[in-house]
């Protein structure tokens, strides 16, 4: 009786194991690499990169929609609020690089479908891998904004986090950088570790839909307020955009 007792534990064990497994990373069972729940994907092109956490992206009904990455955040590079931060043009230029402008992206949700300003909440997946995860594995970006029931990755998105943090990569090269809270810049001054921010031009969508870039001393550089940056008008250029008369 017991040893029928105890075998009916272990069925019990693996079972409730490997369940575990499933809901936190599926994997294709021929090459053991994670995959997409695809009970929970939505096919989509992107239209253009944001920033190093936000793409637009075009759905198959033909609507376009700004997507925001899920649990995790880049520096910032577009905020009318805030400077540019140290290596948010390095994840700017990563997202730009893995996700060109009409390529095809799978958009993975959790629970929830949009965050409080109307973006598509999504683990974004283009050629077999998950951009979010590559940003934290890059060093380009942290855990956050961790709020159940969303919390499908959290444990796979910290282990990759501590990763990066071993080996000081990105925005864990300077200590006290990378917080909880966000990033302090301040900490930054002063150090050999601080990168050279040349993402000054920024780039605007007039009413018309028409990309126009815009060069520090321009007539209406102060006013404008970017979507995107750029480090150089030959990079503003190959996205589309078009010098502003001066």
């Amino acid at each position: 009786m017991k040893r029928i007792v105890s075998q009916l534990f272990l069925v019990m064990t693996i079972l409730f194991l490997s369940g575990c497994a499933l809901d936190s990373e599926p994997d294709d069972p021929q090459t053991g690499i994670p995959q997409p729940d695809e009970a929970k994907v939505t096919e989509a092109t992107v239209e253009r990169v944001i920033d190093g956490d936000t793409v637009k992206v075009r759905l198959k009904n033909g609507q376009t929609e700004d997507v925001r990455f899920l649990l995790i955040d880049t520096p910032e590079t577009v905020n009318p609020e805030k400077p540019v931060q140290p290596y948010g043009p390095e994840a700017s230029r990563f997202t730009k690089e893995a996700l060109p402008a009409g390529s095809e992206v799978l958009l993975e949700r959790d629970e929830s479908k949009t965050d409080r300003y109307g973006r598509l909440l999504a683990y974004v997946w283009a050629d077999g891998k998950m951009i979010n995860q590559e940003l934290l594995r890059k060093g380009l970006a942290r855990v956050a904004y961790i709020y159940e029931p969303d919390t499908r990755y959290v444990e796979t998105f910290q282990e990759i986090e501590d990763e990066a943090k071993e080996e000081k990569l990105g925005i864990w090269q300077t200590d006290g950088y990378a917080t909880d809270r966000g990033f302090d810049t301040s900490v930054m001054k002063g150090t050999p570790a601080e990168p050279t921010d040349c993402a000054d031009i920024k780039g605007n969508i007039n009413r018309q839909g028409k990309k126009i870039y815009h060069i520090r001393g321009g007539r209406s550089y102060d006013e404008v307020n970017p979507e995107e940056m750029f480090c150089s008008e030959r990079e503003a250029k190959e996205a589309g955009f078009v010098r502003a008369a001066n």
